[in-house]
């Protein structure tokens, strides 16, 4: 089929969506319903605040401007949410938002009113919940100055972005998206399967895999493991230990402060930055490829250890 058919059936399916939108007199969806609603707890009673959305949503906890415990809710939403928020109820320890929804689609029929579901926790006296939990099969998630002892954020299909957020223990993973993380205090966990890893800031030790897409990190202190199938990884300002593996692509650490490394690359090259601080060995190693790298000053047992299948080596 040449060009020119290929352009005439697209201004043919182009033409028949105009006459489909006129027919339904230009029916761009019925506008959602807003809806509001806030449960309000004493001090310390409520510890795990749980979300299956299928809604983008922005989640923050903030302190409480007038000393009241509440959860707030506000957004444009299916009448069926919205029924079903309003028989939910704080249990025992515990608050349950069930935002998950069938969405009806017409043909011919868009809606671009938002529909985005932005959540307020406010707790009075700087304290923070136990466990707070979001999952989704397709959305977008912001989370912004959250604080809880377990945090753990999954998404199917989207990005997901968590800003100020103070943690045990922070697990984030997406299907396909990016994850962002900025200002994380906690030993922190990040799994994608396609898409770009982002981080800025981290204080607590790091776990980040993706098996598609790229890795970076500026001013991660702790121990940090990094995993990529195939995408670079880039770590600046990193310091700690640290171990990072790449099947395909390069690996870059730049200012590091680290006693320990180990580095593995299958195809790709990796590059370091000299420290003056370092006073171990180094173990470099390629199948195929050039090594660049000062002299080991041997006194210490601290090591750092690189090997590439196919590619350079080069610290300086």
């Amino acid at each position: 089929m040449n060009t020119k058919r290929w352009s005439f059936i697209g201004i043919l399916l182009i033409l028949a969506g105009f006459a489909g939108m006129a027919y339904q007199h230009f029916d761009f969806g019925d506008q959602l319903p807003a809806h509001q609603q806030k449960w309000t707890f004493e001090q310390g009673a409520l510890k795990k605040l749980l979300i299956d959305s299928d809604y983008d949503v922005e989640l923050e906890l903030i302190d409480s401007p007038d000393g009241t415990n509440y959860v707030e809710i506000n957004g444009n939403m299916e009448q069926r949410t919205i029924d079903t928020l309003k028989v939910t109820q704080i249990s025992g320890d515990t608050l349950k938002l069930d935002l998950q929804d069938d969405f009806d689609w017409t043909f011919f029929s868009v809606n671009f009113q938002s529909t985005k579901q932005r959540i307020t926790v406010a707790l009075s006296d700087k304290s923070k919940l136990d466990r707070i939990d979001y999952k989704s099969n397709s959305s977008n998630g912001t989370f912004r100055g959250l604080r809880a002892g377990d945090i753990d954020m999954s998404i199917g299909s989207g990005n997901l972005r968590a800003e100020n957020v103070t943690a045990g223990q922070l697990k984030l993973a997406s299907t396909s998206g990016n994850i962002t993380a900025e200002n994380i205090q906690g030993n922190t966990e990040i799994k994608l399967t396609s898409g770009s890893i982002r981080i800025d800031s981290l204080q607590g030790d790091l776990m980040a895999k993706s098996t598609s897409g790229n890795i970076t990190a500026n001013q991660v202190q702790g121990t940090s493991q990094a995993t990529v199938s195939s995408g670079n990884i880039r770590f600046e300002r990193f310091t700690g230990d640290g171990s990072f593996k790449s099947t395909s692509g390069n690996i870059t650490l730049s200012e590091q402060r680290s006693d320990n490394l180990d580095i593995t690359v299958g195809s790709g090259n990796a590059t370091l930055s000299t420290d003056a601080q370092f006073k171990g060995f180094y173990d470099l190693h390629t199948g195929s490829g050039n090594i660049s790298a000062p002299d080991s000053l041997r006194q210490t047992q601290d090591l750092i250890k690189v090997r590439t299948t196919s590619g350079n080596i080069r610290i300086h």
